[in-house]
């Protein structure tokens, strides 16, 4: 019940801004509804370039292992993210296209009891993604949805009274999805608040002994996160 408590959280965030941008879409700088954007005077904030920036923010998620059939975990996991992107907008009219390259190191992890008195332990080191962008500008303000590439570098960790016993780590692929809001403040800096559900699927990992020796068991996992992030942006071209 905790986990589906933590789960569901940025969800219903998620659920509310996209109803705000929504809103948005049909409303003018002057605050009267329009049916369309025909009429609206053409945005006079030029996002299209190239640009450079920096973020950071908290996540929260879950993951699930199966150890050779022995045990099974089902664990929650939250920490923080931080890190860079870089990316590219297209701008014709109101519609801004863009690609953007994100790294972030990651202080993710998770524990659990298994197999009765042994402690497993879950992390993640970093995460990369490579997504495109589609969105709507008002002046100053661009509302966007975003969708592409993940990848992350997970470990396990299994550990009996506090002395490591057996380790393993393999780097995932899946996807990501998601939605931000992003403000200029200046000619060309900018501020955004982004949220994404990041899915790194399954792998394989090769549990082995710390300190070698022995046969290595394979702990099948799974991963699920959402993040929200906040960041800043400064338009080079």
């Amino acid at each position: 019940m905790a986990r589906q408590r933590l789960c569901c959280a940025p969800r219903r965030a998620a659920c509310g801004a996209l109803a705000l941008a929504a809103t948005a879409s049909v409303v003018m700088a002057d605050g009267m509804p329009r049916s369309s954007l025909k009429d609206a005077p053409a945005p006079t904030i030029n996002w299209q370039g190239i640009y450079i920036g920096g973020h950071a923010g908290i996540a929260t998620g879950d993951t699930q292992g199966d150890v050779t059939g022995l045990t099974t975990t089902d664990f929650n996991l939250n920490g923080g993210v931080y890190g860079g992107q870089v990316g590219y907008n297209w701008q014709r009219g109101f519609a801004v296209l863009g690609i953007e390259g994100s790294w972030s190191q990651s202080t993710i992890q998770g524990n659990t009891a298994c197999l009765v008195a042994f402690d497993c332990k879950r992390d993640v080191d970093w995460v990369a993604t490579l997504t495109g962008r589609a969105g709507m500008a008002f002046n100053h303000t661009l509302l966007y949805g975003m969708a592409g590439v993940a990848w992350g570098d997970v470990n396990t960790n299994v550990s009996i009274a506090g002395v490591p016993l057996l380790s393993g780590s393999e780097r995932h692929a899946g996807w990501v999805a998601g939605f931000g809001m992003e403000q200029m403040l200046l000619a060309r800096i900018s501020i955004r608040v982004e949220y994404a559900h990041i899915d790194l699927g399954s792998e394989d990992h090769q549990l082995s002994f710390v300190g070698g020796g022995g046969l290595a068991l394979t702990d099948k996992v799974d991963i699920k996160m959402d993040t929200i992030r906040l960041g800043v942006n400064i338009k080079l071209h």
